[in-house]
């Protein structure tokens, strides 16, 4: 055994994401008041919380960006794979059952890799995180289960013939497995590590299993654990610096960190080592949260069809029309901290009715994140009624979608500022800079003056296509400008164009310019360009999509993502002012 030749490396692979990860709570499955619940802890002395499954719930998997949750759910038709938030919304069935378990993430975040069937025969399935594109892995006459998926694209799997298991991998697209371990142990749980260079693993009977690291390629392995019990289910630290697993001896289930290190640790007593809680919830199947990623938005505009158009299709759309159900998947496939609703969300005329048969059967899968701004078609039911209705609650007078007669409102993600406002002008009180709305702007940005921000609004100023706001918004984009803000976007147009930083007059300014986007690719249709705009860098009316955009900490990354496939159509990076 070329055990010293070993080490755990932190470097991150080409592909994966920079920056150094944080450790966060780790979610585990255990029970309450008998009932199998899945509870996420701080590793500070805390009270454990229940997290909103809606049912019996088990086998956590927290996503790569620490905001949604995999897990098995058991009903009256087996065990289904299911997805949410850490707050219980966009409550998501990903597999049909009846026998599916064990879920894991894809790195991305975008895809979930589970075993399915009856013990002894299972194999490995993996699904797109909105429940679409389900496709079998394995075929092997064998049990094949406890999958990990690897920032390589390798998935990491037990193949157990008869009693004993060893561990094997596969491509994530499939294909030939290749087997890792070797030997008459009994080998369980793997798991990889943050770079995908090496994996731990349970080995060896069940009353008396230890903890072994691996290497990539099987070519190496090294003891972690001598202790007198039984150590299973690893899961590494989002720093790859600890390990959290289950301990069992004398019947009882406790969950312990081990601190990665050359040789084995074999007492409870060793500094290496922390208890994490009793054993009194049977705790299981622990997995680590990541912390202080970079907050996530996406956005578009032109949404929902009409539920009487002639190509909704029952909310499934046709060719280039009443897309939004894909747009809404690709929403589903992503870690997301908001949603940027860019107006004209339900067509023809936003009343209520539509917006319930239409819009919450698609992008209201994800209401709770949506942070909206009107369009010109909410205005065709009077006030815009269902729009305020929709988002506010039935006559409320304020809510998510901002007062009733303004619709303008700001909030915060991260370190950013974002802004809503309404480009409806004569619905609005109008937009001149004496107005009630470019007041409260100016107002507003006095008192967030933050290093990153970011406005959307409907109807663009500037534009390649027919339909500009002309200078209505210009006031607007005047305080903005003044404010140094960095980005805007809008819909109404019914494609995608990206402008290079320019001046509100629309002169070239790569210095304290403003980026606006246009991003009108919500589902509903799509419309051509017309005369090139200046400082127009790019255009595309040939896919539906949204816009996703990570909020760093003084930058901003970008990409139009195209449906239904997650293609990247355009991306980039640059700091704010």
């Amino acid at each position: 055994m070329a055990g010293a030749a070993l080490v755990l490396s932190m470097a991150v692979p080409a592909g994966a994401a920079a920056g150094e990860p944080v450790n966060g709570a780790i979610a585990f499955s255990g029970k309450r008041l008998g009932k199998p619940v899945i509870y996420l802890r701080g590793l500070e002395p805390s009270r454990p919380r229940v997290l909103p499954t809606r049912g019996w719930a088990r086998q956590p998997a927290v996503s790569p960006g620490g905001r949604r949750i995999a897990f098995t759910r058991r009903g009256r038709l087996g065990a289904q794979i299911w997805s949410s938030y850490l707050d219980g919304s966009a409550m998501t069935q990903l597999t049909s059952g009846p026998q599916d378990f064990r879920p894991r993430w894809s790195p991305e975040g975008d895809a979930v890799v589970f075993a399915r069937g009856a013990a002894g025969r299972r194999d490995l399935y993996r699904v797109r995180a909105d429940g679409t594109g389900l496709r079998r892995l394995t075929f092997a006459r064998a049990d094949d289960r406890n999958p990990s998926w690897s920032v390589t694209g390798r998935i990491a799997f037990v193949r157990r013939y008869g009693k004993a298991g060893h561990v094997y991998d596969i491509a994530a697209t499939g294909g030939r497995a290749r087997r890792l371990t070797g030997g008459s142990d009994d080998d369980r749980w793997p798991a990889w590590s943050p770079t995908g260079r090496t994996l731990v693993f349970s080995r060896g009977r069940s009353s008396r299993r230890d903890l072994y690291l691996l290497s990539s390629d099987g070519s190496h392995t090294r003891r972690l654990t001598a202790l007198p019990g039984a150590e299973d289910e690893p899961a590494w630290s989002p720093d790859g610096r600890w390990i959290a697993f289950t301990y069992r001896s004398d019947g009882r289930t406790r969950l312990y960190l081990l601190r990665v290190g050359q040789r084995p640790v074999a007492r409870l007593g060793s500094h290496r080592l922390r208890a994490l809680g009793s054993s009194r919830s049977d705790p299981q199947s622990p997995d680590w949260q990541a912390a202080g990623t970079d907050p996530v938005v996406a956005a578009a505009g032109d949404i929902a069809c009409d539920p009487r158009d002639r190509n909704f299709r029952g909310g499934l759309g046709t060719g280039a029309f009443c897309r939004q159900r894909m747009t809404s998947d690709l929403l589903l496939r992503m870690d997301l901290d908001a949603i940027l609703a860019l107006g004209d969300l339900q067509y023809t005329d936003g009343q209520l009715w539509k917006f319930q048969q239409s819009f919450d059967a698609s992008w209201g899968r994800l209401k709770p994140l949506i942070r909206p701004a009107p369009g010109n078609h909410e205005y065709k039911d009077p006030g815009a009624a269902g729009y305020f209705d929709y988002f506010n609650g039935p006559g409320q007078p304020t809510g998510p979608a901002g007062t009733r007669g303004q619709g303008w409102y700001s909030f915060d993600v991260g370190s950013w500022h974002l802004i809503a406002l309404n480009s409806e002008c004569t619905h609005a009180s109008g937009c001149g800079a004496g107005d009630l709305q470019a007041q409260w702007l100016r107002g507003d940005l006095a008192a967030h003056p933050a290093a990153c921000t970011l406005a959307f609004w409907h109807s663009p100023r500037f534009t390649s296509g027919e339909y500009p706001a002309g200078g209505t918004m210009l006031p607007v984009w005047n305080e903005l400008y003044a404010a140094n803000a960095d980005v805007i976007l809008n819909g109404h147009e019914h494609f995608y164009e990206r402008f290079a930083p320019q001046t509100p007059a629309g002169g070239a300014d790569p210095a304290r310019g403003i980026r606006q986007f246009a991003v009108g690719t919500g589902g509903r249709s799509r419309f051509r360009y017309t005369t090139v705009a200046p400082n127009s860098e790019v255009r595309r009316n040939d896919r539906s999509g949204v816009l996703r955009l990570a909020l760093e900490d003084g930058a901003y990354r970008w990409q139009l993502v195209a449906a239904p496939d997650g293609a990247v159509l355009d991306s980039g990076e640059t700091s704010c002012h």
